[in-house]
């Protein structure tokens, strides 16, 4: 067992009850073997969560240990593990779970985890989970059988969008290469 590291979560809203898409990801020292789970759990502000179906999430595994650059290879995911297919579902109001049939994912990589509209691997996905109310402890942690094991802190706040406005005076350039050809 050890700590997660790299961890993260952009989500496309941050704005309180609002469904938002999730992008999770975070580097696994210890790996996955065939038969874990991986178990995402949301602070019981969050809502929607039972809602999540496998296909409403993407799971991939990074060719390296570094989330920022590594190249993602998606897994297969299903209602039920089987053999080299991943078991995913919201199966509670808090938790999604991730189960492996005999898939691994290899000690030292980043595993990204995509959950709403933005999972678009084997099909795209048409729930998301609902950000709760304001307050500073919410939370996603990381646990399951695979023993590796984190935490991400999440804010939910009033607004998350910005109005920009701005006048621009309008300009013209050009340039001249030949100025034969150009003024006959």
């Amino acid at each position: 067992a050890a700590s997660l590291t790299s961890m993260s979560d952009v989500m496309s809203r941050l704005k309180a009850s609002t469904a938002s898409n999730h992008e999770i990801k975070f580097v696994t020292p210890t790996g996955v073997a065939g038969g874990q789970t991986i178990i995402l759990t949301f602070s019981s502000d969050f809502t929607n969560v039972t809602n999540i179906v496998f296909s409403d999430i993407d799971f991939a595994e990074g060719n390296s240990g570094n989330c920022t650059s590594a190249t993602f290879t998606e897994k297969t995911l299903a209602a039920s593990p089987a053999t080299s297919t991943w078991g995913a579902d919201g199966d509670s109001s808090t938790t999604v779970t991730l189960t492996s049939g005999t898939d691994t994912i290899t000690a030292g990589r980043c595993v990204r985890i995509r959950i709403g509209t933005n999972a678009v691997n084997q099909t795209t996905g048409v729930n998301q989970i609902s950000n709760g109310a304001i307050d500073d402890d919410d939370s996603i942690a990381v646990t399951g059988s695979f023993t590796d094991t984190g935490t991400i802190a999440v804010d939910i706040i009033t607004d998350d969008q910005v109005n920009v406005t701005a006048t621009v005076d309008p300009t013209i350039t050009f340039s001249i290469s030949d100025n034969t050809i150009g003024f006959g």
